[in-house]
């Protein structure tokens, strides 16, 4: 295989990568030492055979080089759109975490019945427990238990027998700690994975 045959097919494969995150390195340094390289080429094209290869190759390498372009720029777009999304707030994402759960239960769950503090008696329970915070209901059957919480209070026994009773009777329990950003579609994402 020629120096162009392998310098081709390089170029080929780390432009290929070049818009995703772990080859963007890569993909930087070979650009870097593409100079050096294409001089090693420019001596080896001393025969017809050689410049035929010569114009083919420029010729590929330039229309890679636009895709990988177009390809790295679509990428950065598409980062910079998620970090704002993920740093920047949403009109909802100022509302309290009951109140955006409630407005999320509200628009895209609008069949069941929700009802806040509920009491693990309900299901049940005996002793003493902390209240779910909200519950979802199909009709009179819980489909979701959620507690709001602070960083700490898994570590009560309160919660965790209310936990431990939502589990018994087959509920599905979610927490979300309200020091958290718990943006709004996080909780949309969340609630319907098992409503």
């Amino acid at each position: 295989m020629g120096l162009f045959d392998k310098l081709l097919s390089e170029a080929g494969k780390v432009i290929e990568e070049v818009a995703t995150d772990e080859n963007k390195e890569k993909a930087k340094d070979f650009l870097n030492s593409l100079g050096e390289k294409l001089n090693d080429v420019a001596k080896e094209v001393t025969s017809e055979e050689n410049r035929e290869k010569a114009k083919e190759f420029f010729g590929n390498l330039g229309e890679r080089l636009n895709e990988a372009a177009g390809e790295l720029k679509e990428s950065l777009r598409e980062e910079e759109k998620a970090k704002e999304y993920y740093e920047g707030e949403q009109p909802e994402d100022e509302l309290p975490a009951r109140d955006k759960i409630l407005k999320v239960l509200a628009e895209e769950f609008p069949q069941y019945i929700v009802k806040e503090d509920v009491s693990p008696l309900t299901i049940g329970g005996t002793g003493r427990f902390m209240n779910y915070s909200i519950g979802v209901y199909d009709g009179e059957t819980p489909k979701l238990f959620i507690m709001l919480i602070g960083k700490t209070t898994t570590s009560h026994r309160e919660y965790r027998w209310s936990r431990e009773e939502a589990e018994k009777n087959g509920i599905p329990f979610y927490n979300f700690i309200v020091h958290y950003p718990n943006r709004y579609d996080y909780i949309k994402e969340r609630l319907h994975k098992v409503l």
